[in-house]
């Protein structure tokens, strides 16, 4: 379990004023010891923003100097309402700490030793009151804890800071006693200095133990050979495991395998052997203690995540959400048993791609939040998950904290314009992939300012045929997703005059072209004639979407890059097909008519096409993130 430091405005007040110039590096160095940050909420931001470090040259800004190691979460209002509503209003503390305490109970929540710093008494009270799991300690303690787990150089600026800030604690304390009753303040300051060293450095031989022989059991597993003392220890454990290096044998062929033409078959199989392989594993454990059995799924638990990972993803893929939340609810717990933050952030994020396919903005949310709290713990890239979050609270109405998740996507974004266009196009694609058209367009709008800005042109053309056919796509109801959302995004990044003509003019051509598009094909055909005549053998369609009627029949609306949409009728059947995958015609023969006026409208359809023999249509699903989850997730385990 990690220790997490969530700090009140009043702390970094007291280091404003009387930390000296050497604590920046000392703190940084503790923290990045402990792979650890301090985080705040954005409430913090607005107390301390004019908080300079006094005793340093040229009193530089407390935010900008401390900018690197802070952590900042944005907390919705509704969390902070409903807290307040559980303390009580008289007794509950004011608004930013109320987001502190939400903040830290989050962080408890996820597993984590939170412990948050503040001298308001009342937040520990209250919290205490509310059984929100995370403990207090003043900002003095706070330091003299950063001091035990300093270098020794280091230990004896911090420990003196430590004193002064407690000084400077009781002198308040003090200038209040004729207020309220100061004894329990003061017997929490006392308590909390009685062991100043953190809960994570405390020794747990059981637990270093078993986390031993739980990387020998996994290195027997990857074929390493093993001491004979190490296999006796181990027992009947290797042999207990032995059926997960099958599941593991078929992840890495199904990964391999970057032509998967049936996603539905391999999905059918994949779940056979994981089935097989759970079912055998259980059987072999059900003679064996709780402490073994607690150690063969800590150490199986990996490929686990990746068998549902896979699964997840390819029942997404088929169109099938429910089945794929289920799979990635199971990958998230398995995620946890290995302490695998990018495991889980990733699963997290898929999760919360389905919640917004949806239209359940609310979980999407908080699962996309998640991401980024999990993200910034491991200091991976974060916009995606801040994007998307911004977009949901938006939906949700809830305007000022998707303006704080799309000001700190804003910052992150003019650090790397590179980075940030490729992660947008990227967010793009997959809102289209789950059959979200109208926000697409807008994330994918952003993308292009910034490849505009880089001058990027090959990235430039992808996304206008990303957003032609995300314009094409646009539904009604999608269309009712703008309001507000285009003033929301374009707080991420801002075009300079030339950058902003050249952008109006991409614009404009993409508008012409989606006109010109939504009209009907000139040409079609009541007899049947070769594929090739429509589309050449070597092209391929992308799927936008699939509607199947009250006949059971599936009507499939495909975008090409020089034709637009057109529809396709399917006879009766269970196709899986979804959005984002690409058909291939092959040698048969179509009709094409015109469409009817209420399938024109509402799916911007040219034809409607026929296909004579429907055995020719080849549905390739997009299998890059099924095999970058695998190669990755891969990597981190095989680290643990």
């Amino acid at each position: 379990m990690s220790q997490i430091w969530v700090v009140d405005s009043n702390c970094f007040i007291h280091l404003g004023s009387m930390a000296p110039a050497t604590f920046q590096k000392d703190l940084f160095e503790v923290l990045r010891t402990q792979q650890t940050s301090l985080y705040v909420t954005s409430g913090v931001h607005s107390e301390v923003r004019n908080v300079r470090f006094q005793r340093w040259s040229g009193q530089p800004n407390l935010l900008e100097e401390l900018k690197p190691i802070l952590t900042t979460v944005a907390i919705d209002e509704g969390q902070i309402r409903g807290l307040g509503q559980l303390i009580g209003e008289k007794a509950s503390p004011q608004d930013v700490d109320l987001s502190l305490m939400v903040l830290a109970n989050q962080l408890h929540r996820e597993g984590n030793e939170v412990v948050l710093v503040t001298d308001d008494f009342k937040m520990t009270t209250t919290g205490e009151k509310a059984n929100l799991g995370f403990s207090t300690c003043p900002p003095s303690t706070f330091v003299q804890r950063l001091a035990s787990l300093s270098p020794r150089q280091s230990r004896s600026r911090l420990r003196s800071l430590s004193r002064r800030v407690r000084a400077a604690e009781m002198r308040y304390a003090i200038s209040r006693v004729h207020q309220y009753d100061i004894q329990a303040k003061l017997t929490w300051m006392v308590d909390s200095l009685i062991d100043d060293r953190p809960r994570s450095q405390k020794s747990k031989p059981s637990n270093a133990t078993s986390l031993d022989l739980k990387s020998s059991l996994q290195r027997h597993l990857a074929g390493e050979k093993l001491k004979t003392k190490v296999l006796k220890q181990l027992g009947s454990l290797p042999e207990v495991c032995q059926p997960i290096l099958q599941l593991d044998e078929h992840l890495s062929s199904l990964a391999s395998n970057i032509n998967i033409q049936s996603i539905s078959e391999s999905y059918d199989a994949t779940l056979s052997i994981h089935s097989d392989v759970v079912e055998s594993i259980g059987l072999r454990l059900a003679p064996l203690d709780e402490a073994s059995a607690e150690l063969v799924h800590s150490a199986i638990s990996g490929s686990l995540y990746r068998s549902e990972t896979a699964l997840g993803l390819m029942a997404k893929m088929s169109g099938k959400r429910e089945v794929a939340r289920y799979h990635l609810s199971n990958a998230i717990q398995c995620a946890t048993l290995i302490d695998d933050l990018y495991a889980e952030m990733h699963a997290v994020y898929q999760l919360g791609l389905l919640a917004t396919a949806s239209g359940n903005w609310s979980r999407g949310a908080r699962l996309f939040e998640t991401a980024v709290r999990q993200a910034q713990s491991i200091s991976a890239p974060r916009l995606p998950y801040l994007v998307c979050a911004g977009i949901c609270r938006h939906l949700l109405g809830e305007t000022n904290t998707a303006s704080q998740h799309i000001e700190l996507s804003q910052a992150i974004i003019q650090t790397d314009t590179h980075s940030a266009s490729l992660v947008l196009l990227n967010v793009g694609e997959a809102l289209l992939a789950v059959d979200q058209p109208g926000l697409a367009m807008e994330v994918l709008d952003e993308a292009m300012e910034c490849s505009l800005h880089l001058a990027d042109t090959s990235q430039l053309d992808v996304l206008a045929e990303l957003m032609l056919m995300a314009n094409a796509a646009m539904t009604e109801q999608d269309m009712v997703h703008h309001d507000g959302m285009r003033e929301l995004l374009d707080g991420l990044h801002e075009l300079s005059e030339h950058d902003a003509g050249e952008f109006e003019k991409k614009i404009r051509a993409i508008e012409s072209l989606a006109i010109l598009h939504a009209q009907p094909l000139e040409e079609t055909w009541n007899d049947w004639q070769p594929s090739s005549k429509l589309i050449p053998e070597d092209h391929t369609l992308r799927v936008v979407r699939t509607v199947i009627d009250s006949n059971e029949d599936t009507l499939v609306i495909v975008h090409h890059s020089e034709l637009g949409s057109i529809g396709l009728w399917l006879p009766d059947g269970e196709w899986n097909i979804s959005s984002g995958h690409l058909l291939s015609i092959g040698v048969t023969r179509v009709k094409v008519a015109q469409p009817p006026d209420d399938l024109q409208n509402q799916h911007s359809i040219r034809g409607i096409v026929a296909v004579e023999d429907s055995q020719q249509l080849l549905f390739q699903a997009p299998t890059e993130e099924l095999l970058m989850d695998h190669e990755s997730t891969s990597e981190v385990t095989s680290n643990k």
